[in-house]
């Protein structure tokens, strides 16, 4: 049976059908780090191919890693795996913290967007897969301060003594069934001071004075710092996903 590919609603993505009955879509965005990322909803592994075909260029894609019908459809579209992504659920119980003497938390809706902006791609410089990441201040104000998950008491920054931003931390709650620790990251400077361990810890007594059990977060496989850093507040792995990349 003919497989159709169509605009998505918003004309930004792509619907692949069969018999008038959907089977598949794509969405993809181009990202700060300047490279093209495919994002799939429900898809059959047999839409792949039509969806696949709207796409010129290098591409890649996250799978998660229990789909073995999907990574073989893209695998033999051209894709081949290039990182594995640990996923995580985290415990939320209240825990004590000190901050590095002269430290002090503030939310991020207290900053200004484009020093948020340039500590965010700082970080992400330091994190597997989001390598050269350069947000432009209109796309970083919808993805932060204008997102509906934007949560000031659990979006924090670590602000230095001298002034300067040193690290942050944010969780997202929603759209997932849990909340997401989406990023924890310290400056190359400002390390091995406790200061991670302090912003992990200040947003999960957010979260527990909220009721909140567990947390999810998501970390490369290659990345033992972050890995320990989440182990030592009882994080357990639950899956795992992979980036396929096509050249």
């Amino acid at each position: 049976m003919t497989i159709t590919v169509t605009r998505s609603p918003d004309q930004e993505g792509w619907i692949a059908s069969r018999d008038g009955a959907a089977i598949g879509e794509l969405h993809p965005w181009l990202a700060p780090d300047r490279k093209l990322r495919l994002f799939f909803g429900d898809t059959e592994p047999t839409a792949y191919e039509a969806l696949i075909a709207k796409i010129n260029g290098p591409c890649l894609t996250t799978v998660n890693e229990a789909d073995r019908l999907a990574i073989d459809a893209l695998v033999a579209l051209g894709f081949t795996s290039v990182r594995r992504e640990v996923q995580l659920e985290i415990p939320v119980t209240r825990t004590g913290f000190e901050l590095p003497a002269g430290y002090r938390l503030i939310s991020a809706a207290d900053t200004g967007v484009r020093e948020l902006m340039a500590l965010d791609d700082a970080l992400r410089s330091d994190v597997p897969g989001a390598e050269g990441w350069e947000s432009d201040e209109a796309s970083f104000r919808e993805q932060t301060y204008d997102s509906p998950y934007f949560d000031p008491a659990t979006y924090l920054v670590a602000v230095a003594p001298d002034g300067s931003y040193a690290g942050l931390v944010r969780v997202w709650n929603g759209p997932r069934p849990l909340p997401r620790l989406g990023l924890i990251g310290v400056l190359r400077d400002h390390r091995r001071r406790g200061l991670a361990r302090a912003l992990v810890s200040a947003v999960l007594n957010v979260l527990a004075d909220r009721g909140a059990v567990l947390v999810t977060a998501e970390a490369d496989e290659t990345n033992t710092a972050s890995l320990t850093l989440l182990a030592s507040f009882g994080a357990t792995q639950v899956g795992a996903e992979l980036e396929l990349a096509r050249s």
